[in-house]
């Protein structure tokens, strides 16, 4: 399609007298956004700008022509303002939440290290093969036996 235009094209759906001024303003023919269907004629332009369908910048790339971003600002509501609050409030409450969950679960690991560390040290005792006496409780070992005799006898 061969461009005839000079036209700068501005697609919106936002009519409102200052938006339409000020788009004016800045040298733009209005177009309805919404309004345009694919089977629509597209209109000979050299700019296009806001809501652009994507058969439009089709045609501008074929046309290597200018595509204008425009960055839009959006008021937020009441409502909206105070999901977004609550929202935050909840995102503040679980983050809190998972810090205190993730504090009680560090214990309770610590606590599982310290019990496994007590079970293997017992079952260490417990399959220890005996240790020979020493001397030393041999000689106590048999003096207690002797004294038990000895008073055996004396009754």
């Amino acid at each position: 399609m061969k461009q005839e235009s000079n036209k700068r094209l501005y697609f919106t759906d936002d009519f409102s007298p200052e938006n339409v001024a000020k788009i004016q303003g800045e040298g733009y023919i209005l177009r309805k956004a919404s309004a345009y269907h694919e089977a629509d004629t597209l209109e000979p332009c050299s700019e296009v700008a806001g809501d652009v369908p994507k058969a439009y910048l089709d045609l501008i790339k074929r046309n290597k022509s200018d595509i204008v971003t425009i960055e839009a600002k959006v008021s937020i509501t009441p409502e909206l303002q105070q999901t977004i609050d609550e929202a935050k409030a909840e995102c503040k409450k679980v983050v809190a939440e998972n810090a205190e969950l993730k504090e009680q679960l560090d214990k309770e690991c610590e606590a599982v290290k310290k019990l496994t560390a007590e079970n293997e040290a017992l079952k260490a005792q417990v399959e220890a093969k005996p240790k020979k006496p020493t001397a030393a409780e041999l000689k106590a070992a048999k003096a207690a036996e002797d004294s038990a005799q000895a008073n055996e006898t004396k009754e």
